[in-house]
């Protein structure tokens, strides 16, 4: 899978494809943000440090 296609079936931009893995019927992607794309919540500002990871489930209908 492309990042491309990820841009233009999903709208996911600011990423780049990872891997996939199905389980249970679902079709999980992993995906790691551009570190040009990284901004604070709270300001907007680039100056920030990466500490950790969250995983975010998104829903979507079938492609």
């Amino acid at each position: 899978m492309s990042t491309s296609l990820l841009y233009h079936t999903w709208g996911i931009r600011g990423c780049t494809y990872v891997h996939t893995r199905y389980e249970r019927g679902n079709t999980i992607l992993r995906v790691r943000q551009k570190g040009v794309s990284l901004r604070s919540s709270c300001c907007g500002s680039r100056k920030v440090i990466k500490r950790g990871m969250i995983e975010r489930p998104f829903r979507a209908v079938l492609v």
